[in-house]
């Protein structure tokens, strides 16, 4: 059983092919548009017409609001909402431009004021010092950023902010450390007002972003957060109220009597992490998934178990709690024109729950040494607070305090098993998850309620053993819908070979939820066309916008399969059209952010499009040369056309910005290794094999070490790749035919025999046991 070059070869050839496909999947899957959330109010006979929203109002501003609305509006006066942006000037700038300096970065940074105008020198977009003058100011506490106009409509947010705390300056970008050219840099996308603030910080806001020439005219009727932000255009209802006629509620938004849900759905607009779908929001919808996507529980921006790790705005944390499922909305807790809180301490939470049960000792099992608090500036509280425990807290922008909304009992069980935060540690750091979680048993035992973060802090750590939980979890339509999303988008890397994953993935299509529908939809767009069409089609005709568009961008690829398109019926193809359009006007809507061309070049792709695949790409990559999940796909295009030199040009890039991501290096070493270059694919690959305990990648540089006679070493890496993957029968074969080649039988025959355990039926395994068997019986 010698191994020869060639088939060395054919192997990694072929899996470099299967590489370039799970690259593609990956990444596809890995940089979601981010996803809808829930509102559990549509009827079966409401979800199967597409409702159609009122047109666009005029915009009077709010001084036409003040007359008749005095107390509210003082209220709204001062409020962050009214200081979320400003003309900068003595009365609204916080900062010290009195000649002050700041050093950071290697870079002294300077303020001052020239002709009563205020200023800072910092670091351009070349690297070099350049001032820059202030229009406005960004916030208001505890930090104030202010933008400055940098050219092509473009206003910029510096990345130099005051600390209303503390008075004195801080840079925002200590921890990223961005170079000039970067996206994060505070002269390029990451920190752009028109698209990255200016929807939330302002009123009747359109951001005019043309792509050719890559500026902005972009457009709003008041600077900040004003009545008509929340309320929507107002002259209709000015004009009603002038001719004395009865107060007509369809007018406005957000008004008394609004169903909890709908005003929780009507803040998240701009209190979530989200994408925008349209150019301009259109008031009118009770449906947050009309006009944007806001996203799922998806690590990085979550934890394990759904607590806040990035700064997610609330919304996807609120949704999360028992609190919004009994139907509390924003204004239960916070005055709806100040923004502040409408009572303080455990007042606010007693208003709803019973003093005498909650706040004592019994149940906190805290004894305040002195003054009782629940500290905003910092983690800490002393403990008899209710939101010190079930509104545990992170700091964002480096000071900016901000608690989790989704109401949750503390877990230190949770933390022990998955690493997952906890309350109780927040405050007892120099304790361990086991020191809390053995308290909490102490005092309410050993029986947790069944929550949804169980199951999806499992999926994290182990995807298989999750699989019927998370089944079951997406099913569940009284579990709140964010979480359901998320398991469906857990199960989809599991899908392909999982028909019963399929189906429970077919049924939620039909859930009374936009976010789960759009979520599974979308998640469809790795399917085979055959697949997922006939499922897909009823949600082209969908009530909610993001579903439509969802459907429309999974079926994608049905417009460059005739087959397909033409066994539509008229009226289908009409409303794949119209869904399609939708679809490619919300990629419009973000054409300046890298993602845009990114998906475009993923469509072109899916459409056997190659050039203008590669177009879109390379337009991504100028917007953000960091998006390493595009040149990977370009990658791919350069290989199927045997741009090979190109291909590897790219993958070193990866490596270059990313070394200790292990896709590139997998990439690169089955790419060299079919070119021949084999200690160097060894190389990479083992390196590949380290950084991301890939078993493909410890079998590979398994194959490649037995191609080279290097048996000890292969072995090593064939065993690593069974311990991984322990049922993957190409790895069993691999280790038995090493084992073979040098005449140990008995140990190849052991390796067999632990394969044909999980796979007895499998021909290959029955065939190389009775080769083995046979040969063994041979004398020497």
């Amino acid at each position: 059983m010698n191994h020869k070059p060639f088939f060395v070869k054919i192997i990694l050839a072929s899996a470099l092919f299967g590489l370039c496909a799970l690259i593609l999947y990956f990444f596809i899957t890995s940089n979601k548009m981010p996803l809808p959330l829930d509102l559990n109010v549509l009827s079966s006979e409401e979800r199967g017409s597409r409702a159609e929203l009122p047109a666009i109002k005029n915009y009077l501003g709010s001084q036409s609001c003040v007359g008749c609305h005095s107390t509210e509006a003082t209220l709204w006066q001062n409020s962050h909402h009214d200081q979320s942006m400003q003309h900068a000037s003595d009365a609204t700038v916080k900062g010290d431009f009195n000649n002050r300096y700041l050093n950071a970065m290697d870079f002294e940074n300077h303020f001052f004021k020239r002709d009563d105008q205020f200023w800072v020198s910092t670091e351009g977009s070349d690297g070099n010092a350049a001032d820059f003058q202030v229009l406005y100011t960004f916030g208001t506490e505890p930090l104030q950023q202010y933008l400055v106009d940098v050219g092509q409509g473009r206003l910029q947010a510096l990345p130099l902010a005051w600390d209303t705390l503390n008075s004195q300056w801080f840079h925002l970008q200590l921890k990223l450390k961005p170079e000039p050219g970067e996206w994060i840099h505070w002269t390029s996308g990451g920190m752009n007002w028109n698209s990255m603030c200016a929807d939330c910080h302002s009123t009747g806001y359109i951001k005019n972003y043309d792509e050719i020439t890559d500026s902005y005219q972009s457009s709003w009727k008041e600077i900040d957060v004003a009545c008509e932000a929340c309320h929507g255009p107002g002259s209709a209802h000015v004009s009603q109220m002038a001719r004395n006629e009865p107060l007509d509620p369809t007018l406005l938004d957000m008004i008394s009597g609004e169903p909890p849900q709908h005003l929780v759905e009507k803040c998240g607009r701009c209190h979530a992490r989200r994408q925008q779908l349209t150019p301009d929001f259109v008031h009118g919808s009770d449906t947050l998934l009309d006009h944007y996507m806001p996203e799922t529980l998806r690590a990085g921006l979550y934890h394990a178990d759904g607590q806040i790790h990035d700064e997610v705005f609330v919304y996807g944390s609120y949704t999360q709690s028992k609190m919004y499922q009994m139907g509390v909305s924003c204004t239960n807790c916070h005055d709806p024109h100040s923004a502040q809180l409408k009572k303080i301490g455990n007042d606010l939470c007693t208003n709803c729950h019973l003093p005498d049960k909650y706040d004592s000792a019994n149940h906190h099992h805290h004894t305040p040494p002195g003054e009782s608090f629940a500290s905003d500036e910092s983690r800490t509280g002393t403990g008899d607070q209710c939101v010190d425990c079930h509104m545990p807290g992170r700091v964002y922008m480096t000071n900016d305090f901000r608690r989790d909304h989704s109401l949750r009992v503390p877990r230190p069980d949770l933390s022990v098993q998955f690493g997952t935060p906890n309350a109780c540690n927040d405050c007892h750091s120099d304790q361990s998850a086991q020191w809390a979680a053995t308290a909490v048993e102490d005092w309410f035992g050993g029986d947790r309620p069944k929550h949804f973060s169980e199951t999806l802090a499992l999926a994290t750590k182990d995807a298989l053993a999750a699989r019927n939980p998370l089944i079951d979890l997406l099913l569940d339509r009284s579990q709140v819908a964010i979480a359901r999303a998320t398991a469906a988008e857990l199960l989809i890397p599991l899908v392909e070979s999982d028909q019963g994953i399929f189906a429970a993935l077919k049924t939620a299509l039909a859930d009374v939820s936009p976010l789960v529908r759009a979520t599974v939809a979308r998640s469809f767009y790795v399917l085979p066309l055959q697949d997922k069409a006939t499922a897909l089609l009823p949600l082209l005709n969908d009530p909610v916008r993001a579903v439509r568009i969802a459907a429309a961008r999974s079926l994608v690829e049905i417009q460059a399969n005739p087959l397909h398109f033409d066994a539509l019926s008229p009226k289908d193809q009409q409303t794949y059209r119209d869904a399609l359009k939708e679809y490619q006007d919300s990629l419009t809507n973000d054409s300046d952010f890298a993602y845009a061309p990114h998906q475009r070049g993923l469509d072109a792709t899916k459409m056997g499009r190659a050039s203008v695949a590669t177009q879109q790409f390379t337009r991504a990559l100028t917007i953000n040369d960091r998006e390493n999940t595009t040149r990977m796909n370009l990658a791919q295009i350069r290989y199927q056309q045997g741009q090979y030199d190109a291909v590897e040009a790219l993958y070193q890039k990866v490596i270059e910005q990313e070394p200790n991501a292990a896709p590139p290096y997998y990439a690169l070493g089955l790419l060299l290794a079919e070119r021949g270059r084999f200690d160097e694919a060894e190389m990479a690959l083992e390196t590949a094999a380290i950084k991301g305990d890939n078993p493909r990648a410890w079998y590979n540089l398994a194959v490649l070490r037995h191609q080279g006679n290097k048996h000890k070493m292969a072995e090593t890496a064939y065993l690593k790749a069974i311990a991984l993957a322990p049922n993957n029968v190409d790895f069993i074969q691999g280790l038995a035919s090493l084992y073979a080649q040098q005449q140990q039988w008995q140990p190849a025959l052991n390796i067999v025999n632990e394969g044909l355990k999980v796979a007895p039926a499998d021909p290959q395994l029955l065939r190389l046991h009775h080769f083995l068997r046979q040969s063994k019986g041979k004398k020497p």
